[in-house]
């Protein structure tokens, strides 16, 4: 048999492998994540017939002889880690990954990867591959008991994940542990100042989930001391429902030691006591003793207590000491006290003062500006005071008029309205002297003008004559002939305008730009047409002409020409004409010549009358084009700008002109060698300048030249004397004038506050509020003790009734008044003062809404809420507070919630998977893992789009899909990476394979024909 036999068979072998991978990878062109092979052929064994041979001295060497027995399969590679196209699904659960990683399925038995994420949550909660239900495989969170906090362990060990059950379909309900008060207090709100106050909410829930809502009053205590008290009103269930006094009675502003349920304060209603009944008809409230158990019912301790009335009326109720703390004692509360009562039990108490009160005020303190001076002379009390009108400088130079103030200028009778560039001058303030510039503007004269240019002021005397034309024309003659043209040809000193219009009547004319020394001027140009001597040229009768000599002589005139039939009768000379011209047969161009307008062409005809001739001379004039060229007159003021279309000239031979710098003193411009001339473009006598010169030491007249005028600035000196007999006086401190006004006033050391003077009232700092302006009137008295200080005392006389509020869920808030920040909350305290009541120590931290009991009795399940005020404010804000309350700190937690049904389940693309719950939480479940190889293209694969790992893959390494750089992407999935048109082109190269191979071998069963054939 022939080896090419085999061969043959080899290659169909291998190109029918080649077939079969190709049949597969279009099989799987829509198979998600496939991979799709090549396979690469090798050459199989040699049969060598001759080994080489080197080399020797004498012959070269030999290469080996080998034939070659086909071609095998060599290998078939995986293009595993060539990303296949994404096909959008939008099945939450369809994962894609991009990158070189594996999704880890579990199939029961061991752990096997794939790249199809065609996933779904099958009926215990557990994330599983569609196609076979095998388990994903990654890492469940863990929450951390102590923190809360909810993390994935990652270098644990890998779990199914299960990520719906029983303990993730719900979030649990959390209390609102953390509340934030913000805003702005506007004392000037009416809401904040009003009896009502400002109402404020906070909602808030319980441990069980419950929404309530706190509700709170602001109002202004003090608005010197920027303090407003903050009260808790209410509390409502989420149907708007209050939650009863009885709870209420449980729920207090801050610690049980700030608000006095510890050490109860007098007024507050005692601490574990709530209104069991409140009856406005009625007017009368029952009191009862919480013990704090729902499953029984309070006992009634006291019934029928007023609602209002008088102290005594509590007392004989059996409840003012018991339940409020409070002792009638004749000094702190009074029988007669009145109260009212809510239906929290809350007391407001009001005392009628029947003693006046005195309050001794000093004279006020001396400023710089200012000073009081009190003496007491018997039932006189003289109030002198002193105030600084202002000061001046002296100054040799003169200061400023402006600086003097409207208070000097009445003190020593300057009178306002002055030029403000009037200067003064002093040495001990006595007197002012007042150097008042007068300016006189002249304007520019008719016929002048005044040009402003860098300081100086050029002065023109009469008006430049403007002319323009245009900037070519056809006709010089009527241009030189218009009065405009005649006036710009003058300025053309070597132009005589007759030269063409009499010998050149067809000239034209056009102006072109030049610049000479820096201004502009027109050049001439006249164009015309330029005579030459005149021509002579001979010529004959042309052939079919001919002259008929029997009628024709040398001497007489006409001369008959004959052509055919016809004939013309000539003159000897005369002009030319075209039939003359025809007769003698002179060319065309030659006639054009001959005949040309200008050319002013005649004849002569000579007779030969020996050889019967006839001859022609013409006569002619030609001409040539010329252009004449001229600049103007450049020593005339005159010069010229060539537009487009038009030429203008500007002449300023009759101007005259005249420089000056445009400011300065007078006498600069007086001296001037032209100052006649620049005056009288002011319409001003140069010998009356003289009347503008300053008289003033200090200043000199000076002059300011413009384009509308002449500005004449003089100057004159007025002195002005200190008003003294007014109380005015000055003093003199090195080069500082002090001038000071000194009131003084007697008044009675004794009487009522509505007559005592306005003086007397600023000498000892007295406002409006501090008496009363109604009977009975508040008193006064001055006195002076052994020191020589005096003193005002004021006796209030009027009857004030003070009405105190008693509240335990009640705080003081304190902002500072130098910036209106919040300064700390202060609370009400048992101190044994009037009404016997103090305050705490302001204190800055979170203000507890305190529910006694808490969460874990039987009550409320509340929990303890911490307000943060910090960043609240006391500014103006146009009268509008812009208090509000919200639930969770400054950072948006602890805000609680309710309990959340699970509404959805997201991946991310790390793989981690997050549940979300209707009450807006979002919880950890788990992260699916994910593995890499060291050689992907070494997996196996294992049918259904698995693979398992083999010894050339290498181990796999199970991390966090983003480790390597990879990520997974939800609601689609990796398709197949088949490229059909190379899978068409590699099947088209098998086929071409398979046919030449099977070529081989029908070849060689043709040769073994032969062979076999040779036997015949």
């Amino acid at each position: 048999m022939l080896r090419s036999m085999y061969s043959g068979v080899a290659g169909l072998k291998t190109h029918q492998t080649k077939m079969d991978v190709i049949g597969n990878n279009i099989a799987n062109v829509n198979t998600t994540s496939f991979k799709s092979q090549s396979i690469s052929f090798a050459d199989l064994m040699y049969q060598t017939t001759q080994h080489a041979s080197g080399s020797t001295e004498t012959t070269g060497g030999v290469n080996a002889r080998q034939i070659g027995l086909g071609a095998q399969s060599a290998s078939i590679a995986t293009a595993i880690e060539t990303q296949g196209a994404t096909q959008t699904t939008n099945n939450p659960y369809d994962l894609m990954i991009s990158g070189d990683a594996f999704f880890i399925v579990n199939d029961g038995t061991q752990n096997v990867y794939t790249r199809d994420g065609s996933f779904y949550v099958d009926g215990n909660g557990n994330l599983a591959t569609q196609s076979d239900g095998y388990y994903i495989m990654g890492w469940m969170a863990v929450t951390d008991e102590d923190t809360g906090v909810t993390s994935i362990n990652t270098n644990g060990g890998l779990t199914k994940l299960q990520i719906i059950s029983d303990e993730t379909s719900t979030f649990p309900p959390e209390g609102t542990s953390q509340a934030v008060v913000s805003g702005n207090i506007d004392a000037k709100d009416t809401n904040i100042t009003s009896s009502a106050g400002k109402t404020i909410a906070l909602e808030f829930y319980d441990n069980l989930g419950y929404l309530y809502t706190a509700e709170f009053t602001i109002k202004d205590v003090d608005d010197a001391k920027n303090t407003y008290t903050m009260t808790l009103t209410d509390i409502m269930d989420s149907d708007g429902k209050s939650v009863g006094a009885e709870q209420l009675a449980n729920v207090h502003l801050g610690s049980d030691a700030q608000a006095g349920v510890t050490n109860q304060v007098p007024g507050v209603l005692k601490s574990g006591y709530y209104v069991s009944n409140y009856s406005a008809a009625k007017g009368t409230a029952d009191f009862a003793l919480s013990d704090s158990d729902s499953t029984t019912t309070d006992t009634t301790m006291f019934s029928a207590v007023p609602t209002s009335g008088t102290l005594k009326d509590l007392d004989n109720a059996g409840v003012l000491k018991d339940l409020y703390n409070i002792a009638i004692d004749g000094k702190t509360f009074y029988d007669a006290d009145t109260y009212t009562m809510d239906n929290l039990g809350n007391l407001t108490i009001s005392h009628t003062g029947t003693t006046s009160t005195t309050t001794k005020k000093a004279v006020v303190n001396d400023t710089n500006t200012a000073s009081y001076k009190v003496t007491v002379s018997g039932s006189v009390a003289t109030i002198e005071y002193k105030t600084t009108t202002g000061t001046l400088t002296s100054d040799v130079d003169g200061g400023k008029y402006t600086a003097i103030s409207s208070a000097l200028k009445t003190a020593y009778k300057i009178p306002t309205g002055l030029n403000s560039a009037s200067t003064y001058h002093t040495e001990d303030g006595s007197t002012v002297t007042l150097t008042v510039p007068t300016t006189t503007t002249l304007g520019v004269g008719s016929g002048y003008e005044v040009v402003v240019t860098s300081g100086t002021a050029t002065i023109r005397e009469g008006k430049a004559v403007k002319v323009s034309t245009d900037v070519s024309g056809t006709n010089f003659s009527d241009f030189a002939a218009s009065e405009d043209g005649a006036k710009i040809l003058a300025y053309y000193n070597n132009l005589t305008p007759a030269t063409y219009t009499s010998d050149h009547p067809d000239a034209s004319y056009r102006f072109e730009q030049y610049e000479k020394s820096g201004n502009k001027y027109a050049k001439l140009l006249v164009s015309y047409k330029e005579a030459k001597n005149n021509t002579s040229d001979a010529a004959s009768l042309a052939t079919g002409y001919s002259c008929d000599f029997t009628t024709t002589d040398d001497t007489t005139d006409p001369i008959r020409i004959t052509y055919g039939t016809g004939y013309a009768d000539v003159n000897k000379t005369g002009s030319l004409t075209d039939a003359i011209a025809t007769y003698f047969g002179l060319p065309s161009e030659d006639k054009e010549k001959y005949l040309a307008e200008g050319a002013n062409a005649t004849y002569a005809i000579t007779v030969d009358t020996t050889n019967n001739t006839l001859s022609m001379v013409v006569t002619y004039k030609t001409y040539e084009p010329k252009t004449d060229t001229y600049e103007m007159d450049t020593i005339k003021p005159v010069t010229a700008n060539v537009g487009t279309e038009k030429v203008a000239f500007n002449d300023e031979s009759s101007v005259h002109e005249y420089t000056i710098n445009s400011s300065g003193k007078l006498t600069d411009l007086t001296d001037n060698s032209q100052a006649e001339g620049i005056l009288k473009a002011f319409r001003l006598d140069a010998t009356k300048v003289q009347d503008y010169v300053s008289e003033s030491t200090y200043s000199k007249s000076s002059y300011v030249i413009s384009s509308s005028g002449l500005q004449i600035t003089s100057y004159k000196d007025t002195d002005y004397t200190l008003n003294t007999a007014d109380g005015y006086s000055a003093s003199a401190s090195g080069t500082t004038i002090t001038v000071s006004l000194t009131t003084t006033e007697d008044v009675d050391t004794s009487g009522n506050m509505t007559s005592l003077s306005a003086l007397a009232k600023n000498a000892f700092g007295i406002s409006s509020n501090e008496f009363d302006t109604s009977e009975p009137y508040d008193t006064y008295t001055i006195e002076m003790d052994t020191s020589g200080n005096a003193s005002l005392t004021i006796t209030d006389n009027s009857y004030k009734t003070i009405a105190t509020e008693y509240n335990r869920n009640e705080m003081t808030l304190n902002y500072d008044h130098a910036n209106g920040s919040y300064i700390g909350a202060t609370f009400k305290q048992a101190d044994g003062s009037e009404n016997g009541m103090g305050y705490s120590t302001i204190t800055t931290d979170k203000i507890i809404l305190n529910f006694n009991p808490d969460m874990d009795d039987t009550v409320n399940p509340w929990t303890d809420v911490y307000l943060d005020l910090s960043t609240t404010t006391n500014f103006n804000s146009s009268g509008t507070s812009t208090l509000q309350a919200s639930k969770g700190d400054l950072a948006g937690n602890n805000t609680g919630r309710m309990m959340g049904a699970m509404t959805g389940i997201s991946i991310s693309k790390d793989g981690k998977i997050s549940a979300s719950y209707s009450n807006g939480q979002t919880l950890l479940l788990g992260q699916i893992a994910s593995a890499t190889f060291a050689n992907a293209s070494g997996l196996e694969k294992a049918g259904n789009n698995l693979y398992t790992a083999t010894l050339n893959s290498g181990d796999p390494v199970v991390q966090d899909i983003t480790v390597g750089g990879g990520s997974i992407s939800t609601g689609v999935l990796e398709m197949s990476n088949v490229d059909l048109s190379n899978e068409f082109t590699n099947m088209i190269t098998a086929q071409r394979g398979f046919q030449a191979n099977s070529r081989i071998i029908t070849v060689s069963d043709t040769l073994l024909e032969e062979l076999t054939n040779l036997k015949r």
